[in-house]
C-alpha cells in the first residue's frame, strides 16, 4: 500500500485550510517555499493537481478540496486518538477559552471559591472570540455565547443574557435628566463593537427605536464599556449576569425597569470525547453550580424589574 510523505500531507491539510502558503508556512513554522516543495511532492505522488495557483493567491482544485476534507477528517482521527492515549501529566494546566468580558466580569471574581474548593488545580485561561474546534485546538473547554459553530462538542446552557443599560448613580446627580426614555437623547451612549447591536435591541424594546445619544462612545469590548459607565462618562448596554455585583454594590444602577433577551445565552461547552484532565470534573461541576447561582439572583431581579415595569406602566415583553 503506497502512503504519501506525512510531511507532504500535513503541509496541505494546513494550506488548504488557510488558503496561504504563506500563513501555513507560520503555522508549521517552515518557509512559504517549503510548504509550496512539499505539496508539489504531494501533486507529483498523486499525479493531480492540488491547488490552482494564481500570483500570491491559491485556491483549492475541485480534487483538492475533496482530498482535503477526507485529509482533515483523517487528522482529526489520529490526533483525537493519541490525546485518549497520551496520560495528562499531574498537575498539566486545564486549557479554557473565553471572551474578556466574561473572564473579568463573571469568572474571575469568582476564582477564588473554585481554588478554596479545589486547590492544586492548575487553570490556564485563554482569551478567545474565534470559533472553537476541539480537533484542531488545545482546549479544554470553552465558556461563550451560543454554540452552533461548536463541532463534536458538549453544551451546558449557564444563563440567560438579558440586556438592561447601566449607569453610575454619580451620573444621576450631575444635573441632566435621566427620567424618561427620552432622555437617553441628552447623554453619551457607551457601546462595543463587539456587540453592536445591543442598543438597537433595547430601544426597540423600549419603544424608541430611532433614539440617538447626544453623543456615542465605542469600545472593543463590553467590558471598557461597563468601565467608562462606573466611571460616569455615560450610559452602558449591558448583558445582566455579568453586572449584578455592580447592581447589588450600588456602583452601577438601572435608570429605567426594561430588560430585554439577548440573541445568545452562555454556555460551557467542552469536546464529546473523554475528558484528558481530570481536573475538568470539578472546574465543570463548580461552573454549573454557580451558574445556578446567578440564575437565582437573576429571577429575582427581572422579578424587581417586571415590578417596577409593571408601576411605570410600560408593558410586558410579548
Amino acid at each position: 500500500m503506497r502512503i504519501p510523505p506525512l510531511t507532504a500531507l500535513r503541509a496541505f491539510e494546513c494550506a488548504g485550510r488557510k488558503l496561504s502558503f504563506t500563513l501555513a508556512a507560520t503555522e508549521l513554522g517552515v518557509t512559504p517555499g517549503a510548504v509550496s516543495r512539499q505539496i508539489r511532492v504531494l501533486e507529483d505522488f498523486l499525479s493531480l493537481q492540488l491547488f490552482h495557483r494564481a500570483n500570491r493567491e491559491v485556491s483549492l482544485t475541485q480534487e483538492g478540496t475533496e482530498y482535503l476534507v477526507k485529509i482533515t477528517d483523517a487528522f482529526a482521527l489520529i490526533k483525537s486518538a493519541t490525546e485518549q492515549l497520551m496520560a495528562v501529566p499531574e498537575g498539566a494546566p486545564l486549557r479554557v477559552s473565553t471572551s474578556s468580558t466574561f473572564t473579568l466580569r463573571w469568572l474571575m471574581p469568582r476564582m477564588h471559591s473554585f481554588y478554596s474548593q479545589h486547590p492544586g488545580n492548575n487553570l490556564q485561561l485563554t482569551m478567545n472570540l474565534t470559533a472553537v474546534d476541539f480537533q484542531r485546538d488545545d482546549l479544554d473547554a470553552t465558556i461563550k455565547l451560543g454554540h452552533e459553530d461548536t463541532p463534536q462538542s458538549v453544551v451546558r446552557h449557564l444563563f440567560e443574557a438579558d440586556l438592561v443599560p447601566v449607569c453610575s448613580p454619580k451620573l444621576l446627580r450631575q444635573g441632566i435628566p435621566l427620567n424618561q426614555i427620552i432622555d437617553l437623547a441628552r447623554h453619551t451612549l457607551l457601546h462595543s463593537t463587539a456587540r453592536p447591536s445591543n442598543w438597537a435591541r433595547w430601544l426597540r424594546e423600549a419603544g424608541m427605536p430611532d433614539l440617538v445619544g447626544a453623543s456615542i462612545m465605542q469600545f472593543e469590548s463590553s467590558s471598557l464599556a461597563y468601565q467608562a459607565a462606573t466611571d460616569g462618562v455615560g450610559i452602558a448596554m449591558a448583558q445582566l449576569p455579568l453586572i449584578l455585583d455592580d447592581l447589588e454594590a450600588g456602583t452601577l444602577v438601572m435608570p429605567f425597569p426594561i430588560s430585554t433577551p439577548d440573541d445568545c445565552s452562555y454556555n460551557l461547552i467542552w469536546p464529546d470525547r473523554t475528558p484528558r484532565n481530570p481536573s475538568f470534573k470539578p472546574f465543570r461541576d463548580w461552573m454549573l453550580e454557580e451558574a445556578r447561582k446567578t440564575h437565582l439572583r437573576m429571577d429575582a431581579l427581572k422579578e424587581e424589574i417586571a415590578r417596577r415595569r409593571a408601576e411605570w406602566g410600560i408593558p410586558a415583553v410579548a
